[in-house]
């Protein structure tokens, strides 16, 4: 199934939304923020939700953070 740049691009800025948000709340709390710990905190996020496209949405995220960690490492 083939999708269109302007059908992806609203999930896309929706998982960006996603981290901004996750980066906001961890500075409010004093976190460090880094690769590492933005993953982490989208994971527990991802365990606390019930809602199916919420899952979605942070497994993308948590994804995409992983993809940046691996690509600054090779």
């Amino acid at each position: 199934m083939k999708f269109s740049d302007k059908e992806i691009q609203p999930l896309w800025d929706e998982v960006a939304r996603i981290i901004g948000d996750c980066v906001m709340q961890m500075r409010h709390e004093g976190h460090a923020i880094n690769t590492e710990s933005l993953v982490s905190q989208l994971e527990y996020q991802l365990v606390q939700s019930q809602e199916t496209e919420r899952r979605i949405l942070l497994g993308a995220a948590i994804n995409m953070m992983k993809g940046s960690q691996k690509s600054r490492c090779n």
